[in-house]
This record gives structure tokens, C-alpha cells and sequence, in this order.
């Protein structure tokens, strides 16, 4: 069997390299594997994607010569680093660039004579020449529909629709969404398979970086939380909860990495920083930004927890709660319906938007000893979640071929 893994709409953000990491690492060490010729189709060469950035390049210099202000250019990761990200399964899957659109997916699915193709974001239409399995992100707009325009929920509930009734299977990232396609999109057709929490640790992620805490100016004891800074992700409770262990503890710090950039309201973030500097906590709350991905997981191993306060995920934790886990970190999490779904040990629940609750807990993170597994054990425990990973990624394909 040959499969195409499909990589448009993932390679942009690194939650969704995360993602197709998982996607591929899953189907690798299933039982099937073994007669399979895996391919990753990378959207990023031909004559489609250029006049498609020479466009969008025309239109932020037409908007900065008419405003009067640099309008920045949008974080597409170049070819090389895109292969990079997925070099540890080198020998495994082949690389295939290709140009944007459906079209050229066709062709290339055509050329390389796949079986099948996944996960596709966007419907690929009932007339595409190859069995396709679907994703669905998830519902937000119908929980928190005051971060949506009009048109954007309208646009997502069409988009739903299109995928759930074109598709023959999707896959999602947990119980949840898998409930909410049920609820939303009551005329779907497509079989869901939800798939479990399959966190596994990359291996240079199990070596110790010493100089990376001291390039941030970051000492211990802190928290650390992973999020954009979107409202959803509710910093506002977390600093508020800092601001209540930092009264009784001089040296605790909080570090936030993430992008600060993004955000639906433009005083989200600024109305953060003046909360901070109004408790004179600015100098204890270091914002990091986005920063390389090890040099955050670093800074998560040495932490005392990770703190995830989010109002909305569609997967469990987030991504930040499944690196945790992946390394047997502890973390403290709001206990919305979706991050109920984790059951390992290290996860400790509060009240979402409970300031209070949220403090007690880290109180008790700072006083409690630290207890990590081995190498060798948190190797072994991502190995078996991406065996069952894989047997419902495979499940979902059989449902199409």
C-alpha cells in the first residue's frame, strides 16, 4: 500500500508539524507499516505557490505605501526547514514537494500511484481520484462565538458541513470534537474516529540542555505556561493566580512563551501587560515570545509545572500538556470537558477561570519534590500510545479503501 500524508495546512504553525509528527510516527510502528510506502506531500515548489506569494507580497507593500507602516510578512518556514522538522523518519517516509491546490494533489497522487491520502483539512470533493480521510479541527466558534466575526462562523459552519458530508471518513483529536460533529453537523456522513492522546517524546528532547535556561535569564523556581496569546487561553486567570503565590513566595517567576501576536482583540494583550505592572509584577513574569521549540521544552523540564488555563482546546491539554506528558512533567490544567479526557498521572485539575483554585495548586507544585521517569520508561509509554494511535489511523483508512 502506498499512503500520502498530507501536509497543507499544517506546515504554517508548529502545533500542526506537531500534529502530522504524530500522524506519521503512529502509522510507523503499527504492525501494518511494514509493507507500506509512506509519502509526505509538502505544498511549498511551483509556479502556483509563487504567483500566490507574489500577490500577497504586492498587497502588503500596496497596504505599507498607503499607510505608512511596515505591514509584516507572513511566517512561512522555507523548504529546508520544514524537511528538517520531520529528518528522524529519514529512510522512512519520502518527501515529495509539490505546488498549492487541488490540482496538483491529484496529479501527484496520480504519479505516485498512493492508495490513499490524509489528513485533509479542506474537502478534497467526492470526484478526487484517490480514497481520502478527513480532519476536523474543532468547534470553538459555536463555544466562544464572540472571537468569531459573523461571516467567519458562518464560513465554519460551511466548511464543516462540506467535509462531514464529502468524506467518507475524518478523524479528530479527541472525544469531545468527536461529540461535538454529532451535536453540529447532525447530517454527516462521514464515520469519526477519534483518535486517543498519544503523546510520545522526541529522543534529543530526553538530553539535558544546561545553557538554555541561562540564555532566557531564567532561574528556578517558575511556572511556565505555552499558549498564544489569544483570549481563549485565559492568561488573565493565571497571572491573577500568580499574583496570589507570588504574595508568599519572593522568588517564584512565571515564564509565558507563545506568540503574542494573532490575537482577535488588539488590547488583549496590552491590557495583560498594564495588569502586571499595576501588581508590579512585570520584572517576575518573563514573555518569551515564540521561541525555539527545544529551547521550550527545556524550559518546561526545569519548571515547576506547566500551567494550561485554557477556555477551549480541541485536542486534550493543548499542545503544551502533550509535551508535558510526553516527558512526564507535571501540569496543572482547567478541567473543561476535552482536557478530562487525560487520565495520566502528573495532571492535576482546577476550576477553569478559578484564580484561586489555580494558586492552591501551584503552591502545592512548589513544595512537592520532583519525580521523573526514565528515559527509557517515557520511551516506552510513547511507543505504546502511538501503537493504539496508529491502529485508529488505520482503522480510518480501512473505512475508505
Amino acid at each position: 500500500m502506498k499512503i500520502g500524508i498530507l501536509a497543507t495546512d499544517f506546515i504554517n504553525w508548529g502545533g500542526g508539524i506537531d500534529f502530522l509528527r504524530m500522524v506519521i510516527d503512529s502509522l510507523l510502528v503499527a504492525e501494518r507499516s511494514e509493507n507500506t510506502e509512506f509519502h509526505l506531500l509538502i505544498p511549498d515548489f511551483g509556479p502556483r505557490l509563487a504567483w500566490r506569494k507574489f500577490r500577497r507580497q504586492t498587497k502588503r507593500n500596496v497596504r505599507s505605501f498607503f499607510s505608512g507602516k511596515r505591514v509584516a510578512e507572513e511566517n512561512t518556514p522555507e523548504s529546508a526547514i520544514i524537511a528538517h522538522a520531520f529528518s528522524e523518519f529519514q529512510g522512512r517516509i519520502r518527501i515529495q514537494h509539490i505546488d498549492i491546490g487541488r490540482g496538483a494533489l491529484s496529479r501527484a497522487a496520480k504519479r505516485l500511484k498512493l492508495d490513499v491520502v490524509l489528513p485533509a483539512v479542506h474537502s478534497l470533493g467526492v470526484g478526487f481520484p484517490r480514497p481520502w480521510v478527513a480532519y476536523a479541527y474543532d468547534f470553538q466558534h459555536k463555544y466562544l462565538p464572540q472571537h468569531f466575526t459573523p461571516d467567519s462562523c458562518r464560513s465554519r459552519d460551511e466548511h464543516f458541513a462540506d467535509l462531514l458530508t464529502q468524506a467518507r471518513a475524518v478523524i479528530v483529536n479527541s472525544r469531545a470534537a468527536a461529540e461535538d460533529i454529532a451535536k453540529f453537523v447532525p447530517q454527516g456522513t462521514a464515520r469519526v474516529f477519534a483518535l486517543p492522546f498519544a503523546p510520545a517524546p522526541n529522543p534529543d528532547w530526553l538530553e539535558d540542555g544546561p545553557d538554555i535556561l541561562p540564555r532566557y535569564g531564567v532561574a528556578a523556581p517558575f511556572f511556565i505556561i505555552s499558549n498564544q496569546f489569544w483570549a481563549h487561553k485565559d492568561h488573565a486567570t493565571a497571572f491573577e493566580a500568580f499574583r496570589l503565590v507570588a504574595a508568599e513566595n519572593a522568588q517564584v517567576t512565571l515564564v509565558c512563551t507563545g506568540s503574542t501576536l494573532g490575537s482577535r482583540d488588539p488590547e488583549h494583550v496590552p491590557q495583560l501587560l498594564a495588569r502586571l505592572k499595576s501588581w508590579g509584577l512585570e520584572q517576575r513574569v518573563s514573555i518569551l515570545g515564540l521561541i525555539p521549540k527545544r529551547d521550550q521544552i527545556e524550559l518546561m523540564k526545569n519548571a515547576c509545572a506547566v500551567i494550561q488555563p485554557t477556555l477551549f482546546e480541541g485536542g486534550p491539554g493543548g499542545g503544551a500538556v502533550y509535551d508535558a506528558v510526553s516527558l512526564g512533567l507535571p501540569a496543572i490544567i482547567s478541567d473543561i470537558a476535552v482536557n478530562r479526557e487525560i487520565t495520566d498521572r502528573g495532571i492535576v485539575f482546577f476550576p477553569a477561570g478559578d484564580a484561586m483554585a489555580l494558586a492552591g495548586h501551584m503552591k502545592a507544585a512548589l513544595a512537592a519534590p520532583r519525580n521523573r521517569a526514565s528515559a527509557s520508561e517515557l520511551v516506552a509509554m510513547g511507543k505504546r500510545r502511538r501503537v493504539e494511535c496508529g491502529e485508529w489511523l488505520w482503522r480510518a483508512i480501512d473505512a475508505v479503501v
